[in-house]
């Protein structure tokens, strides 16, 4: 049977720890004597012990698949009649097929050694249940072959309906049953001389100039790999090699690409588009953001207006980077709301928009909870403003959810940033940030903040908050609220 030194070659760089030599009938495991194998016949091995007692027999049996593949296995009997299958490997490199079978059951199956053939091996070797590799392998031909024939029968289809080909120029025509011939996309081919897998041997692109699918050489013959803009993988198995002037083939590979669904002009397009809706909605389902939430504003004058309340606190991460803030350029998430109400004895909304910086606050239903917002301005955030600073954006007001309130004062909470908390007070135009600072500067600043109460100034001094703790946080404003100025 034909042996290919392409598949001995993927074994080559393994090491083992036996030599296995075949000198006229004897089987030398490093270079000494353990056993003897005959083959009176093509395929067939016959293992003997030095004594010429006959251990088991090996038959070299193999199954044609489509597309001249091929399935070899082992057919083994024992002395005493017992019988299993093994899948034939070639583990060495080696034209001759003795020897790659008496390596391959010294190596794996630890059959024999130095000291000739181990009785308990062979015994345990021929009691292990096993697969009916011959039965296995027939089923795989009758599918190999009904395969191959659905793909020529669809191949067939394709050429009748459409007959894809290219143009002198390397457009892709089509005549999909009208006349004259349609241009569908584009073929570019390159050198691809020998093995070299790095760089593309033929490039197919659509209308829109996107590169549907690349072709790639493999270690097979006329079998290239193929990758397409939506990151599938697939083996295209040619009629012929390729070469970068043959019409034939690049004709074959664009009908085989309409197998495997790719049927150019602008698909590409649509399917990207697709995929970037269901990108956005499910970044959508995921973000913090307020779409057309029922709910209300109250503005500084103390007006309150019901309607549908919408805000983007954070960007759409559609990639799912984790990525919720722009890390250059200005901050404008979480500065503006809008409120749309119904007018009245008419079909139409009213829409107005409101910055964080107008002194509004909105509120809406969340899982049977209102929740609430207030638009501010803080002390502290420098590396935010200065981001927005050098885009030449002024505004460092934002909305904060709010936490507790009590009296004169509030905790609040940035949306998407939970780490970072607010505290403010009806005295001061300004909220102090408890970001990522130390404790021992956060308790600083916000000692200094509160000093129109000096039992909490104090307090926050001389003893050691954790401010990164809500329920600390809580009590400060509650003690705070208690204070007698």
């Amino acid at each position: 049977m034909k042996i290919y030194l392409l598949a001995a070659l993927l074994f080559s760089s393994l090491v083992w720890s036996q030599k296995i030599q075949l000198k006229k009938d004897r089987i030398l495991v490093n270079e000494k004597e353990a056993g003897i194998l005959k083959s009176p016949y093509r395929d067939h091995f016959e293992f003997y012990t030095l004594a010429n007692e006959k251990v088991f027999d090996a038959d070299l049996k193999g199954v044609t698949l489509a597309k001249d593949q091929f399935l070899y296995y082992l057919d083994m009997k024992s002395a005493d009649g017992k019988t299993t299958q093994i899948p034939y490997e070639v583990l060495i490199t080696s034209f001759k097929p003795d020897r790659i079978v008496a390596h391959q059951l010294a190596v794996k199956y630890h059959l024999f050694g130095e000291n000739g053939f181990d009785k308990n091996e062979v015994e345990k070797f021929f009691a292990t249940p096993r697969e009916n590799l011959a039965d296995k392998y027939l089923t795989a031909k009758t599918n190999s072959i009904a395969e191959d024939n659905e793909r020529k029968s669809r191949l067939d289809n394709i050429r009748s309906l459409y007959n894809p080909r290219l143009g002198s120029k390397g457009e892709i025509l089509i005549n999909n049953g009208n006349y004259p011939a349609k241009i569908i996309g584009y073929a570019k081919g390159y050198s691809c001389a020998g093995f070299n897998t790095a760089g593309s041997c033929l490039e197919v692109s659509d209308l829109d100039g996107i590169k549907v699918a690349s072709m790639y050489q493999t270690q097979g013959i006329k079998t290239y790999a193929v990758r397409t803009f939506d990151h599938n993988e697939f083996t295209f198995t040619a009629t012929r090699p390729y070469a970068q002037s043959d019409y034939a083939f690049v004709n074959e590979f664009i009908a085989n690409l309409f197998i495997q669904g790719y049927t150019l002009e602008h698909q590409a397009y649509y399917k990207n588009q697709e995929l970037q809706h269901a990108k956005v909605t499910d970044a959508v389902n995921r973000s913090i953001n307020l779409y057309d939430v029922p709910g209300y504003l109250v503005e500084k004058s103390g007006k309150k207006t019901e309607g549908t309340i919408s805000i983007w606190f954070e960007m759409l991460d559609t990639e799912r980077t984790g990525q919720k803030l722009p890390e250059g350029g200005a901050d404008f998430f979480g500065q503006r709301v809008t409120l749309k109400k119904q007018l009245p004895g008419i079909r139409s909304m009213a829409t107005k928009i409101y910055d964080a910086d107008s002194g509004v606050y909105f509120c809406v239903a969340a899982n049977g909870n209102e929740e609430c917002y207030y638009g501010l301005d803080v002390k502290g955030e420098f590396m935010k403003k200065m981001q927005n600073y050098g885009s030449l954006h002024g505004n460092n007001s934002y909305f904060y959810r709010l936490i507790a309130k009590e009296n004169k004062i509030m905790l609040l909470q940035d949306p998407v940033e939970l780490q970072k908390y607010v505290i403010k007070t009806e005295l001061q135009p300004k909220g102090q940030m408890l970001d990522n600072r130390s404790n021992d500067k956060l308790s600083e600043k916000l000692a200094d903040y509160l000093k129109d109460c000096k039992t909490v100034s104090d307090q926050l001094k001389k003893e050691s908050f954790d401010l990164k703790n809500e329920e600390n946080l809580m009590q400060i404003i509650s003690d705070y609220s208690k204070c007698k100025k």
